[in-house]
């Protein structure tokens, strides 16, 4: 509808008649048609006569108004990795490989930005594990695999307590609802994930005499 306010100014519509077209200086849109121009056009008084129509905004794609960006991205509930440790019994033997993974899912999620709606794809590009006996931390992008076909691992080297935690670099990327075209997130997100404390232990055999308790 057509808009007028204190300063006697009054924008554009159908219902204000005919005015200049800027869809020109938009060729092509990634996310779907260009938006229209904006003109305006001014008057001292109400009994005044209008100005002539002059350019409020030119014409624009969706995609430079709405835009996810890395602190939108950060502020997303993403889900902290998956961890495993084997053996997961509670404890893992000194100068032995203690053997870990996680799941390299993708994480889909929607969110709003001034009001439009947004999907978000979230994919890990990264996974950095962190020992907790002073050992210098490992980064991949394995996601690692279980007990026979293990491909990360740590040898504690000393009795204790161990704990581990992994860090999960996440790379994303974002659309307009009901749009196809996919925007990467500038910048990354990073969740964390703790095992519990384990007990590093070592074990020793000894020979004992046939039929006596060991």
């Amino acid at each position: 509808m057509a808009r007028g306010n204190a300063d006697q100014r009054q924008y554009a519509t159908s219902l204000n008649g005919d005015c200049p077209d800027g869809t020109e200086a938009v060729t092509q849109c990634e996310d779907g048609p260009a938006l229209a121009p904006l003109w305006h056009r001014t008057r001292a008084t109400p009994s005044s006569e209008w100005s002539a129509w002059a350019l409020a905004a030119w014409s624009s794609c969706p995609e430079d108004l709405f835009a996810l960006t890395i602190d939108d991205f950060k502020r997303l509930p993403l889900e902290k990795p998956a961890l495993t440790v084997q053996p997961d019994r509670g404890w893992v033997l000194v100068n032995k490989e203690t053997i870990v993974y996680t799941e390299d899912v993708t994480q889909k999620l929607d969110t709003e930005v001034l009001g439009q709606k947004i999907e978000v794809e979230a994919e890990p590009a990264s996974w950095t594990w962190s020992w907790g006996d002073r050992s210098k931390s490992l980064t991949t992008k394995k996601a690692g695999k279980p007990y026979p076909n293990q491909q990360l691992w740590h040898v504690y080297e000393k009795l204790g307590t161990g704990q581990v935690t992994v860090a999960a670099t996440w790379e994303g990327r974002w659309r307009l609802a009901g749009h196809t075209t996919w925007h990467d997130v500038i910048g990354t997100a990073e969740t964390t994930a703790t095992s519990d404390p384990f007990e590093i232990r070592e074990l020793r055999s000894r020979l004992v005499a046939p039929g006596t308790d060991g």
